[in-house]
């Protein structure tokens, strides 16, 4: 992909990451004080993996290692997915998560790249 491809990508994720917050705010403003605590570990890691891949589209440099950081959030989610499919007897998802995306994620966490071009 080209450079300004990356780019634009980037900046769009950078764009869903402050939307997303902002309406995490908006949501947790309107709780009232009966209402359970929302999930900060939720927010905090999904935010990590818009500014990982944030920074894999800006940086050309860190690249091949937050790649591998996106495939290894790939495979553990695939995990969690084959996981709770297991839990809930619900093995619809298992051809989809196994065949295209553990394996795409494995590629990603070994090779660093998402593809054979040479490095621009």
């Amino acid at each position: 992909m080209s450079q300004t491809v990356w780019n634009i990508l980037g900046i769009c994720t950078i764009l869903a990451l402050g939307l997303f917050l902002s309406t995490i705010h908006e949501q947790w403003s309107t709780l009232t004080p009966d209402q359970p605590p929302p999930s900060y570990l939720g927010v905090i890691l999904f935010s990590g993996v818009l500014v990982v891949i944030a920074i894999a589209c800006l940086v050309p440099k860190s690249r091949p290692f937050t790649l591998r950081i996106v495939g290894a959030i790939g495979i553990a989610g695939c995990i969690f997915s084959l996981i709770e499919g297991f839990k809930q007897q619900n093995f619809a998802q298992f051809p989809i998560t196994l065949i295209f995306w553990l394996p795409g994620s494995v590629y990603l966490t070994i090779k660093g790249k998402m593809n054979d071009d040479p490095p621009t």
